[in-house]
């Protein structure tokens, strides 16, 4: 006899035959794409926040809180894999199915290998996997690496952040760059973007022809 499996929503708990009930995607509250054109550097209040970037297009999902939040770390501290397939989706959904040029390939930002030998696991690598399968843009995890074992960002002050990001990045020589013209940066979440600034000023030293779209999970938006 077969057990049927009784899949749950992931943050209202009951049973659901989609990981985020229809319950739970109504209460969520998700950025207006439309209204900025699908760039959210369109907006002040991002655009303020993301003062000292270099790069002018940016595509989120939503602010950085709760549910969305929560999901997050679960998957960046649990590893929770049914996390990444939930918010690859809602990304999937709601940012890119009306743009009208998308890019030709994703770069997740890396983590220094230290890190990722002591974590085993790169939750930007494993939502931009998801967003892969969804969209079949293709994903790239071997052009850009973490060159320096920096500090954790999170309790740094934003001078602090710079200093602790300089020099981190790397691209592989061996890189086929070259023969695109459109790519995305992707990360989890945006706070400062400091380290995606970085990476982002990386790339375009080493092949300054590409148009680099940023995209995250959630910004951190100062209240």
């Amino acid at each position: 006899m077969i057990i049927p499996f009784e899949q749950h929503c992931l943050i209202c708990k009951q049973s659901s035959s989609h990981l985020i009930c229809g319950y739970c995607k109504k209460d969520l509250v998700l950025f207006e794409l439309a209204n900025y054109d699908f760039n959210l550097m369109l907006n002040p209040k991002v655009k303020k926040g993301l003062a000292k970037v270099d790069f002018s297009n940016v595509v989120a999902l939503s602010d950085y809180q709760w549910p969305l939040s929560k999901l997050v770390t679960g998957l960046k501290f649990s590893a929770y894999i049914p996390n990444a397939k939930a918010l690859a989706t809602l990304f999937n959904n709601h940012c890119l199915r009306d743009i009208s040029t998308l890019p030709q390939l994703i770069l997740p930002i890396p983590l220094h290998k230290n890190r990722y030998f002591k974590r085993k696991f790169n939750q930007s690598i494993e939502l931009a996997k998801q967003i892969n399968k969804l969209s079949h843009i293709p994903l790239n995890t071997s052009s850009l690496y973490r060159n320096k074992a920096t500090q954790a960002q999170t309790k740094l002050s934003a001078a602090k952040r710079r200093q602790n990001l300089k020099h981190a990045f790397i691209v592989n020589p061996k890189s086929n760059l070259m023969q695109y013209q459109h790519i995305a940066l992707f990360d989890d979440v945006i706070t400062t973007g400091t380290t995606m600034n970085y990476a982002y000023n990386t790339l375009k030293a080493a092949y300054p022809h590409l148009k680099i779209d940023i995209w995250c999970i959630c910004l951190t938006l100062a209240p």
